[in-house]
């Protein structure tokens, strides 16, 4: 049993959130510096100040670790150069996904688009996806996936590193169901690209995400694209904004909601129906259910935590 086990450590709730903090971002070796500590906190009323004093603390009793002036739970200085290698590709595929916005909102009911998943994170890797969140006319969300994945078939080979739309709902059902650190992650750090108003009203919608990170800040808006629709766009909601349109609607859900059926019948009903959510107002698309790989590894992160030093996080 080595020294550290073998004495009592107090922590304070300050240092339990930064090791909470810490261990989230542990699960994609992914270090952090002290302003993201600050931003990705659990908790507020505290100072960049406190939470420096406190993670030395913290590192000093072996229970963290600094290298380079970012902050691990794990000590591989190989995660350091990990992250700028990451930091500088999203960097730069990040033009390259504005381009690819202004692109999807010319297609009829997108209203807004925003980037999610890693790239929103400032991190990729050589084979990583762009993500893309899509918020869609009320009533036309399943005609405007069906659109897109046509396109994304037809014309980019079914390539998800250029265009990967795994995640839709409509301007009227703005509040995301599930509340859980995870989803709060994916909502704070969205990067709106594409209705500027649509993602204000998003964020008004999920207040809830401070409850988990009440020090995040809302997303700048001033890269927002701004383009006017097509003469296509306009013209092919004007044809199918009659019960015409919600009969095709109707259609696309249903065409999906077999496909999934028939491709991912190995999932229990229970995880399917969060995996591959199919409502008229909300697509989710996670055939590797991320969500619960990421809650059950930050879970058991936390408890091997404690075993190792004998420390209650709660």
């Amino acid at each position: 049993m080595n020294q550290i086990t073998e004495k009592k450590i107090t922590i304070s709730s300050l240092g339990k959130s930064i090791i909470k903090t810490l261990a989230y971002y542990d699960i994609f070796d992914y270090p952090l510096n002290l302003a993201e500590i600050y931003q990705n906190l659990g908790m507020n009323s505290v100072s960049l100040s406190d939470i420096q004093n406190e993670i030395e603390y913290l590192c000093d009793a072996g229970l963290t670790f600094e290298k380079s002036n970012f902050y691990l739970l794990r000590n591989n200085p190989n995660f350091i150069s990990r992250r700028l290698e990451g930091n500088r590709l999203a960097a730069k595929k990040l033009n390259s996904a504005y381009r690819m916005t202004k692109f999807i909102s010319k297609f009829p009911y997108v209203r807004a688009v925003l980037l999610s998943g890693s790239i929103s994170k400032g991190y990729m890797e050589a084979d990583s996806d762009v993500d893309y969140f899509i918020i869609t006319h009320p009533n036309r969300l399943w005609v405007t996936r069906l659109l897109l994945m046509l396109f994304k078939k037809t014309f980019l080979l079914n390539s998800r590193k250029i265009f990967c739309i795994n995640y839709f709902v409509d301007a009227a059902t703005l509040e995301i169901e599930e509340k859980n650190i995870f989803t709060a992650t994916e909502l704070a750090t969205l990067i709106p690209t594409y209705g500027k108003e649509l993602y204000d009203e998003l964020y008004k919608k999920n207040l809830w995400i401070r409850e988990f990170y009440p020090n995040f800040p809302k997303r700048d808006t001033i890269h927002i694209v701004n383009d006017t629709d097509s003469s296509i766009k306009i013209l092919f909601e004007k044809i199918f904004s009659s019960s015409w349109g919600d009969k095709l609607d109707d259609f696309a859900m249903s065409l999906f909601e077999k496909s999934n059926h028939y491709k991912y019948h190995n999932y229990n009903s229970k995880d399917f129906q969060v995996a591959f959510k199919t409502s008229k107002h909300e697509s989710k698309h996670h055939p590797k259910f991320f969500q619960k790989r990421v809650l059950e590894e930050f879970n058991n992160k936390l408890k091997s935590f404690e075993n190792i030093y004998n420390i209650s996080l709660k």
